[in-house]
């Protein structure tokens, strides 16, 4: 078609769905649909993708890199990024920005157009030719429209737009002198971390006609920040996140699949689908854990206790979360019918393999800690890298999927203001990080073999004289409630608890008939005719 070069052209970009992007970005912009020309319009389709997620890491890093190379060989309209765009603006261009600029100090509130109108000169930014160098206005000008509809503040969207009119001059100025509209479009390969005004000017290079995927293995980065963010881009997600690392320099090797592992992973993908009920061991590790406590009957707890997850109203597994329906209930007092009583308390002891029991509280030593606030990001969350670093920090032999499991409930947990019944404070916070750096092995060992679907672990407390919990066993309760454990606080006793540390909505409370301060508890159970068997023992005095 050749470079377009009269005045009157009107250049309109319009975002379109690709079928499988790794292939449709080589596609030409005027094979596409929704491509359209004639002498006063071009309309350009363009892909905008925001790629999250890994299959799996061989195929991921190998597709990366296959990519790059394919791009590649458009010389001059290929931009790679896997690291922070140039923020080291030259002071004679924020001076001469700044010169055009304060020309606007009589215009009260002015409006993008203003703005770009009074600023845009070829000390800024190159010129290129009539077409191009409108279409940089007026798409800077929708952009600008955008990022002021909810900043009213002009320092900062001066900070933001000279920004955007350096990173226009570096990267785009150059190749739109070598782009011809209507032949093959330019393209962006983003990788990794991105702040908001990066975003902003992967929006504007994508108005300009560019491609653009955004790769990042774990999360989306700022993209949430802009609004209506899904009018320019494109979201594909693969079912694993995984730690971002450095751009892939070789791929590694990618082992030959059998004709039967092919099938395998075939059948697997009809058998064992999200919503199936059929699934295989470890299918979900890598999702995120969200509880969803169950309120229930004091009959009902019983009955459900002993129900694998799968089978608990309130289960499904949704993208990359699963969601977890489980117990957390206090009984407090006792049935005046104590062999009734106590059957009900060796109910939910007979999975011993999945259970704790806690006999006697508190049942965590307590530890003076030095507030380590270095640990703390500025929103009060944890800093999960600084977290590994740590001495304290022993956890690397388990899984890594239950690793991240530890951390994420452990930031959870500390970032919950509204579930505890006192003040979240950096000393708690502390406090919390340290006893689950501590936590026992018995606990690690329940958490690393829960299999979200299945069987869930269980704790069983019996406090039956009027010592209270102390500070980091509500905090070891929480955690394990945050992670997905059933929890049944068995209090003969009624007397307070849980409830010095936890708001009484996140827990049932059952009240029995009566209330008994005698009660002990031992390791063997007596049958009615006195003789001793094996089991549990629960007398009263």
């Amino acid at each position: 078609m050749g470079d377009v070069n009269f005045n009157n052209l009107a250049i309109n970009t319009i975002k379109c769905k690709a079928n499988s992007i790794y292939e449709d970005i080589f596609v030409l912009p005027k094979d596409r649909r929704g491509f359209a020309y004639n002498k006063q319009l071009m309309v350009m389709p363009t892909y905008f993708y925001r790629i999250i997620g890994i299959d799996d890491e061989v195929s991921y890093e190998l597709r990366l890199l296959e990519l790059h190379q394919k791009l590649t060989e458009f010389d001059g309209i290929y931009l790679k990024f896997d690291k922070s765009l140039d923020r080291a603006i030259p002071n004679d261009f924020i001076q001469k920005t700044n010169q055009y600029w304060n020309q606007m100090s009589n215009v009260n509130s002015p409006a993008a157009g203003t703005i770009v109108e009074f600023t845009i000169k070829p000390e800024i930014l190159t010129s290129i030719n009539p077409t191009k160098n409108k279409l940089i206005k007026d798409k800077l000008i929708i952009l600008l429209d955008v990022f002021m509809a909810n900043q009213k503040n002009l320092n900062i969207v001066k900070n933001l737009y000279i920004k955007l009119l350096y990173w226009i001059e570096k990267y785009a100025i150059p190749v739109l002198r070598a782009y011809q509209y209507g032949e093959m479009n330019p393209k962006v390969l983003f990788y990794g971390e991105i702040q908001r005004d990066e975003v902003y000017f992967l929006i504007f290079l994508s108005l300009m006609g560019f491609d653009v995927l955004y790769f990042n293995s774990f999360e989306e980065g700022r993209f949430d920040d802009i609004p209506k963010i899904e009018v320019y881009t494109n979201l594909m997600e693969y079912p694993h996140r995984k730690s971002l690392k450095s751009f892939p320099v070789v791929a590694k090797v990618k082992r030959q699949e059998t004709v039967a592992y092919r099938a395998s992973v075939e059948i697997d993908h009809i058998l064992h689908t999200e919503d199936s009920g059929v699934y295989k061991p470890w299918q979900f590790e890598n999702h995120e854990v969200v509880v969803s406590s169950l309120k229930t009957t004091y009959d009902e707890l019983f009955i459900l206790w002993k129900e694998d997850a799968r089978f608990r109203e309130g289960f499904k597994a949704d993208k990359n979360k699963i969601y977890v329906p489980n117990i957390f209930a206090k009984i407090s007092g006792t049935l005046a019918d104590m062999n009734a009583y106590w059957t009900n308390f060796n109910l939910l002891l007979e999975k011993k393999e999945s259970s704790i029991l806690i006999e006697k509280i508190p049942f965590t030593p307590s530890r003076n800690y030095l507030v380590n606030r270095n640990v703390l990001n500025i929103d009060g969350s944890l800093n999960l890298d600084k977290v590994k670093q740590l001495n304290e920090y022993r956890f690397h032999y388990l899984k890594t999927s239950v690793q991240n499991l530890i951390l994420n409930k452990l930031n959870e947990l500390i970032i919950s203001e509204d579930f505890f019944s006192f003040q979240v404070t950096a000393e708690f916070k502390t406090k919390a990080l340290y006893t689950i750096l501590s936590l026992d092995k018995s606990y690690l060992d329940l958490i690393q073999k829960f299999d979200y679907p299945y069987n869930i672990p269980k704790i069983v407390v019996f406090d039956g004289d009027e010592n209270t919990f102390s500070m980091e066993d509500i905090i070891i309760l929480t955690f394990l409630h945050f992670v997905g454990f059933d929890i049944a606080i068995f209090t003969p006793t009624g007397y307070n608890n849980i409830e010095n540390g936890v708001l009484q909505s996140y827990y049932d409370v059952h009240k029995l008939e009566e209330l008994k301060f005698d009660l002990n508890l031992v390791t063997q159970q007596q049958n009615k005719t006195g003789k001793l068997k094996k089991g549990f023992l629960w007398f009263f005095q």
